[in-house]
């Protein structure tokens, strides 16, 4: 039993991590993540439409492997950032990456006292190019440490160095330094507290921003000059709970603006309620000259690029979150708003994946300037944006593509096709729910590519709703159907249409012993119903609730229940009775439902590396037996990532099958994927390589993949049961069975009725 729960423990744990790889940040989004097109446009791209400027991508690699794109800082058009060795103090340099050059230098940092034992901490450039940074100091046994605050010249001579330990302590971590146009220093700390000192390192004092209460975390988002002489920080605040998780999701940050007044150390509270926001830079200053700009400390001063001196279009601060940038104004919004001022862009929109953004800046030519990093896809990029009117920006053609709330995976390919492809544009269409996206698709909106994560393809495929598949994998040159894994076309072909391909998929099933079916190969409903017979006091599953029971039950067995050839419903029969009698024996919560009994199954997320676990657990007679069908027999669930399908209305499907190529054939380089760890590839090239290198680790065997494999031709693509408009019905009206307010025939008869009502206008 503790091993059970150990097991699923791990799982939900990878299914967690995997999760939020394949869909981070993919939370609270709205409807307006990327602007769409409502009717198919010719040679114009969503970012011209309704729109008098746009942001037009230049792109830069720095070609130093290790380059610190999350703390690169330009000065002019220079990006300067401090490489990091591998001993402290003597293995560091200021690297500078100059955008008009496009060539890279490097200065040896020259450390008080040789730099033994000297470790770099917080920096922030000048604007001669020299550095202000802080540094741990350590004895050669490394029994105490010291704190300085230390100045370099350009050519990496220290200037001075000031131990700032009484004032930063040793126990609490140094987030963020920063340098106002004054030449005034700010040390932020992880307690709450900004350390003060001016241009020469004399410490001023310190004021606090942390929460009174202990449940809420504060952050800081970014500091920066706001062109009037003062300084701003940006904080966000969430409520926590014990362990320190988010208790109210995104919507629940939110975010306060205030001014750092250093000549009488205190904040001053300038905005508050900002929804949740990345990050703040300065804004675009109030004169075309250079006395009346004032100058961006961080990097920049002046109109934006192509922005005329009598344009309206200046902003005090520019703000920025996953999806957006926008033009702050002090005299345009209230304290209490609760706004984050005009939208500028949409990072999509000009090839850019805003959840992996680390900086924006404003440069000194009026350009803004984005730093990326996303690890996983190798994309680390510094992205010049210049403002040009629409009309005059480079026209493609859009491809859009729908999806519930698109993370950053999704934005990563998006950004890779478009900027790859000088004829094409592809927009990512967001939906808030898949009712949302099923009305679209059922409604035939412009839409090319289709995200099937969630969706249910055999649904959908019956009403012709997708393009064949079929003959694009026929004529392509980059892959035939025989290098892809044996089962998984056939997984995603329905009403003979193959609907899309995953790149990466795993198997959800139930794991068993064989002998408790009396050697059967699979499970039907009533046989799973006579095991609480045969097995009295044994539970059937460990921590299942009676929603979860419900999906699974009807999942696999909704033709029973419904003939959607005539149209008629048998929610009145005493087979679905049974469903509903056996279905309310599970708990309303999987926490409360454990107790030590014997269970006879386990619902298995089978990882490459987890599978040996849950075979063991059901010793010589284990199998994986799959979910309860008609027949007995599959009953295994395909959950999929990266799978898209052609919306049968597009009218670009070549080249929405080139997107789909790309993405198969994409490489992630992330240690959870290459190490064979949480999913399976598609492509037998990739499958095969990750295999052999785990077979030779000793996690897996040849056998355990094929017991993987052996399963994919019986598998049904995952989709999200709470959201299939049959399976809601039922659980919103057998509530009233399971609490004992109405009788089984009353709630059988109800769901029989609103089941019917559906089938009937959905035929």
């Amino acid at each position: 039993m503790d091993k059970l729960r150990r097991v699923k423990f791990v799982c939900c744990l990878m299914l967690c991590v995997s999760l939020f790889l394949a869909a981070c940040s993919k939370e609270d989004k709205s409807d307006n993540d990327a602007i769409s097109s409502e009717s198919a446009v010719t040679n114009i791209t969503n970012i011209t439409q309704g729109r008098e400027w746009v942001y037009v991508p230049e792109v830069f690699t720095v070609g130093e492997g290790y380059a610190d794109y999350e703390k690169m800082q330009p000065v002019g058009d220079t990006f300067c950032y401090v490489l990091q060795g591998d001993a402290a103090g003597s293995g560091k340099n200021i690297c500078r990456y100059s955008l008009t050059d496009r060539e890279l230098t490097t200065v040896s940092i020259n450390w008080p006292e040789g730099g033994k034992s000297w470790d770099a901490g917080c920096r922030f450039f000048t604007q001669d190019q020299g550095l202000h940074m802080t540094a741990n100091v350590y004895p050669a046994d490394y029994s105490s440490m010291k704190r300085f605050l230390c100045r370099f010249d350009p050519e990496g001579n220290c200037l001075f160095s000031r131990d700032i330990t009484e004032q930063a302590g040793w126990n609490v971590s140094l987030r963020r330094l920063t340098v106002d146009e004054q030449g005034r220093i700010y040390i932020f700390l992880d307690n709450g507290e900004i350390l003060l000192y001016t241009d020469e390192g004399e410490y001023h004092g310190s004021v606090s921003y942390s929460a009174p209460e202990s449940q809420v975390m504060v952050q800081v988002k970014g500091a920066c000059d706001g062109g009037n002489g003062k300084f701003y920080v940006c904080i966000s605040q969430e409520r926590v709970n014990i362990a320190g998780r988010n208790t109210e999701g995104t919507n629940g940050i939110r975010c306060t603006l205030m001014e750092i007044d250093f000549e009488n150390a205190r904040l001053l509270e300038v905005a508050k309620n900002l929804p949740n926001i990345n990050g703040v830079c300065c804004g675009i200053r109030r004169g075309s000259n250079s006395d009346e700009q004032g100058s961006n400390s961080a990097g920049g001063n002046g109109n934006l690029a192509g922005e005329s001196d009598d344009s309206d279009c200046r902003y005090d601060l520019l703000l920025y979150d996953d999806r957006a940038v926008y033009g702050y104004r002090f005299d345009a919004q209230k304290s209490d708003s609760g706004s984050v001022g005009e939208e500028l862009f949409i990072w999509m929109d000009s090839d850019i994946n805003g959840y992996c953004v680390k900086n924006l800046y404003l440069l000194e030519d009026g350009r803004l300037c984005a730093t990326v990093e996303d690890w996983m896809n190798d994309d680390r990029v510094i992205v010049a944006l210049k403002r040009t009117k629409a009309e005059q920006a480079p026209r493609r053609e859009e491809l859009v593509i729908v999806t519930v709330n698109g993370g950053s995976d999704l934005a990563t390919m998006a950004v890779k096709f478009n900027r790859g492809n000088s004829r094409y544009h592809l927009t990512v269409k967001n939906y808030e729910s898949l009712t949302d996206l099923y009305n679209a698709i059922l409604t035939k909106k412009p839409m090319d590519l289709i995200d099937l994560s969630g969706i249910n393809v055999k649904k959908l495929a019956a009403r012709g709703l997708f393009e064949d598949l079929t003959p694009y994998v026929d004529q392509s040159e980059l892959f035939e159907r025989s290098d892809f894994v044996d089962g998984i076309l056939d997984a995603y072909t329905s009403e003979n249409t193959l609907v899309g391909i995953p790149a990466e998929f795993m198997i959800q099933t139930v794991v068993g012993s064989k002998a408790q079916l009396d050697n059967k190969a699979g499970l039907t409903l009533e046989e799973l119903f006579s095991l609480a017979d045969r097995y009295p006091g044994a539970k059937a599953f460990d921590g299942v609730t009676k929603e979860e029971m419900m999906q699974f039950c009807l999942m696999f067995n909704e033709d029973t229940f419904i003939d959607w050839d005539t149209g008629v419903c048998h929610f009145d029969s005493e087979e679905f009775k049974a469903v509903l009698e056996y279905v309310s024996q599970f708990p309303d919560d999987p926490v409360n439902g454990r107790e030590e009994s014997e269970v006879l199954f386990a619902v298995a997320e089978l990882y490459p590396t987890m599978l040996r676990d849950y075979m063991k657990m059901f010793g010589e007679d284990a199998a994986c037996i799959g979910f309860p069908t008609a027949d007995g027999t599959g009953g295994h669930l395909l959950i999929s990532s990266d799978a898209y399908a052609i919306a049968a209305v597009s009218e670009h499907k070549e080249s929405a099958w080139s997107f789909i190529e790309e993405s198969l054939t994409h490489e992630k380089d992330n240690e959870l994927y290459a190490g064979f760890y949480i999913s399976y590839p598609a492509l037998k090239r990739k499958l095969n390589e990750r295999a052999d290198a785990a077979i030779e680790r000793n996690e897996l065997t040849r056998d355990d993949v094929n017991v993987v494999l052996d399963m994919l031709p019986d598998a049904m693509p995952f989709f999200s049961a709470q959201d299939d408009e049959i399976i809601k019905i039922i659980s919103e009206e057998a509530f009233g069975y399971y609490s004992g307010q109405k009788g089984i025939d009353d709630v059988a008869g109800i769901i029989q009725n609103r089941a019917q009502l559906y089938v009937d206008e959905n035929r």
